[in-house]
């Protein structure tokens, strides 16, 4: 039972404010509140003494962006850092991209818990697909995985958007996957609640024979116009490359330090 200490459910248990008929629960009871550390597709149960929120109707107000595009050295992928819950912003430093194995990143737009938890039964995923195969999972596989998540937990209030990219034999591939069992291949994409401003910069300047300093500059011009545009958009602005043997974050900047740089930009161009 090292995996119960670890995750300190022995003093969980202990702890918490149950009466004491709930306290004893049978062994059976056990394994269906930690169901999903056997089978991560499914999700743990309420705790007991958790009200029913089946019929509630519960709408929180989240916000973010995140795009990519492919070009001729590889893949861009640009996100910022704000996390929030309607006018409340949480946290200024949230990891947007995540690499997911060595040859897959993605991002996240929508619930941080929806999309942080099955990042990281991707990840599992991925790796025990490395180990029974010899060769790593592909960008077009994850995709259909998520997509077979969202169908197991259609109406549940599951909320994601994700962009994964990597490399295959094939070359490039950027794929966007949502809760609602979307799964689109393209050459760019935009998500989340600043993704149409972010677009109104993307669309027109885009081309696949960009240079890297060209694809990067590109990739936090829009970001920084989806910034301005949209409050729930900020924080710091991350710039990752994927290329066809590694991926690496290429720079993290401050949106402020964006705003006075395209703002400069803009006045010497007029």
């Amino acid at each position: 039972m090292s995996l119960e200490e670890l995750c300190g459910l022995k003093a969980f248990l202990k702890t918490t404010n149950w009466s004491n008929s709930m306290r004893q629960i049978s062994e059976h009871d056990f394994q269906e509140i930690t169901s999903n550390f056997n089978n991560p597709y499914r999700l743990m149960a309420p705790v007991p003494g958790t009200p029913d929120l089946t019929n509630a109707s519960l709408k929180i107000d989240h916000g973010t962006t995140a795009l990519g595009f492919v070009y001729q050295g590889g893949i861009v992928l640009c996100a910022d850092s704000r996390s929030s819950s309607g006018i409340n912003v949480t946290t200024q430093t949230m990891d947007k991209i995540v690499p997911v194995s060595s040859q897959i990143v993605g991002t996240l737009a929508g619930g941080s818990a929806d999309c942080t938890y099955w990042y990281r039964v991707l990840a599992r995923e991925s790796r025990l697909h490395e180990l029974r195969y010899k060769r790593p999972m592909s960008v077009d596989a994850a995709a259909k995985m998520i997509c077979h998540v969202s169908e197991m937990h259609r109406a549940t209030g599951l909320n994601m958007g994700m962009l994964l990219a990597g490399y295959s034999p094939k070359g490039p591939s950027l794929v966007y996957v949502d809760s609602d069992g979307v799964n689109i291949s393209g050459k760019r994409f935009s998500v989340g609640s600043g993704a149409s401003n972010a677009l109104g910069i993307l669309d027109p300047m885009y081309r696949f024979d960009l240079t890297d300093e060209e694809a990067f500059d590109l990739a936090l011009q829009s970001l920084c116009q989806a910034t301005l545009c949209d409050a729930s958009t900020g924080g710091m602005v991350v710039l990752y490359h994927v290329g066809p043997a590694a991926h690496r974050i290429v720079r993290k900047v401050d949106c402020m330090e964006l705003h006075k740089k395209y703002s400069l930009d803009a006045r010497n161009f007029s």
